[in-house]
């Protein structure tokens, strides 16, 4: 079920090669080209980062290298129960990045177009040739290629490995999932190989890769600039939202800022609407990235603001009283974030406080369903405002770009979320990131995982699975 939490944004200019968010590029004023995407459809941007890894993925995987230089890249997260990313390039979505949690690493399926990348770039791993007459019984179908139609085939196929489908003459006709591997392939004499994803419709090829820039930087201005009206108007739009609810309630003002994007987009406009005499609160639950706590020293340094740190309780020494926080058991929240905020509120403020929050409805189905003006049911002094509530993630990125904000630089490091280095709402594909950039806090906390499970008989695969994040009756 596809789930609908409120307008795609997303566009593109094909001219520039950009992702845009109005009708029209505002620099070559050409027509905005509608971006197909999973709903809820709310694509983060891609730094160097994450353009290096998926051009490490295709090289491993394909043996084309350098697929993506020169080009913005959005991540467009998938609902489902595997982490998965729709990879957009050229204004379309050319790949799919999932975590495969049984192989324990990240993968990617293929789209047409991006195979024909591929084959651009020089793959040469994976390719699977098939007879001319085969390919004019599969055109605008789905199905499946028998061994008997296959010319020839690399020898580096693995079950469940995609592959790129080729004809005679090279060209790409399609792309599929293998069913057996190149091993298996050389034995056989008939039955299935492929099961086809996607196919040529007819012989018309006239695909063109979109323009490469020389830096990802020369790309993002570019972007900045293309889109400069529509966040004039975003901005506009939530500086007088701002000020109409001040002017309405007429409360004292506080930003909650955890070191995030979002929140970082809600301080800058707090702080445009009704300057600096507010306060900004910062929770520091013990869980926190380093780059986090320096973030807010370059946030405070930046704008000229002092930054309230409030701390809970120890998390380290709360978890052996309370035993593993979960999904469906977040005492953590509450003892380290909520508790705290909760006290501080209740010693500085005589009557409420408005609380403006970076939340915004694209991040979830239940942030979607809250009113842009709320009451704290935790915290019944607090009334939160939301002002980025209907910004995509793509229009806080190129309002932070565009005032060259000083973000958080763990999203050059290809996360989404920042918040606890460890929480049990991650999923599988973050622990793997964790735990290969931040080994050393991984280790910490798995080292309390291996105690609590030598205690309860819960074994190896509760931790190396994540089994962790679910309560478990003992």
């Amino acid at each position: 079920m596809k789930t609908y939490i409120g307008k795609i944004h997303l566009k593109w200019c094909k001219n520039c090669n950009i992702p845009l968010l109005g009708r029209v590029c505002e620099v070559c004023r050409s027509k905005a080209v509608e971006v197909k995407l999973t709903p809820p459809g709310d694509p983060r941007l891609g730094f160097k980062y994450d353009i290096d890894f998926i051009n490490g993925i295709l090289e491993e995987e394909f043996g084309a290298k350098n697929v993506l230089n020169g080009k913005i890249i959005l991540l467009n997260k998938i609902p489902g129960n595997e982490e998965a990313y729709e990879v957009i390039v050229d204004g379309e979505v050319k790949y799919l990045l999932y975590f495969d949690e049984d192989r324990e690493r990240w993968k990617i399926k293929l789209k047409l177009n991006g195979a024909r990348d591929l084959i651009e770039k020089g793959a040469y791993k994976r390719i699977i040739k098939i007879k001319d007459d085969v390919v004019e019984v599969l055109k605008n179908r789905k199905g499946s290629i028998l061994r008997p139609g296959i010319i020839e085939f690399t020898d580096n196929i693995e079950e469940r490995d995609d592959v790129i489908i080729v004809d005679e003459g090279g060209r790409v006709v399609g792309v599929g999932l293998a069913v057996v591997s190149s091993k298996d392939i050389k034995n056989m004499e008939k039955g299935k190989v492929v099961k086809v994803r996607f196919f040529i419709k007819d012989d018309k090829d006239d695909y063109k890769a979109g323009k490469v820039y020389d830096s990802l930087e020369e790309a993002f201005e570019l972007m900045v600039k293309a889109n400069k009206g529509v966040i004039d108007a975003f901005e506009r739009n939530a500086i007088g939202f701002i000020k109409n609810t001040y002017e309405k309630l007429k409360k004292p003002v506080m930003v909650a800022f955890s070191g995030g994007k979002d929140s970082l987009a809600t301080l800058i406009l707090t702080l445009k609407a009704l300057g600096k005499d507010i306060d900004v609160v910062f929770i520091d639950t013990g869980l926190e990235f380093k780059e986090t706590l320096k973030n807010v020293e370059e946030v405070e340094k930046h704008y000229g603001i002092k930054i309230i740190r409030l701390k809970g309780e120890d998390f380290w020494e709360k978890v052996k009283e309370y035993g593993i926080p979960a999904r469906d058991y977040r005492w953590c929240s509450e003892v380290c974030k909520l508790e705290p905020l909760k006290k501080f509120i209740e010693e500085r403020y005589k009557d409420d406080v408005l609380s403006f929050v970076g939340i915004r409805k694209y991040e979830s189905f239940s942030r979607a369903t809250k009113k842009r003006i709320h009451r704290n049911t935790y915290i019944r002094k607090q009334i939160n405002v939301l002002p980025i509530f209907h910004w995509s993630s793509l229009h806080v990125w190129i309002y932070l770009l565009r005032e060259k904000a000083p973000y958080n630089k763990l999203y050059e490091k290809g996360f989404d979320r920042i918040g606890c280095f460890m929480c049990p709402a991650m999923e599988m594909g973050e622990i793997y990131k964790i735990k290969k950039e931040f080994p050393e806090l991984w280790e910490k906390w798995e080292n309390i995982l291996r105690e609590y499970a030598k205690k309860h008989n819960l074994g190896e695969e509760w931790i190396r699975k994540g089994l962790w994040r679910w309560k478990y009756k003992v």
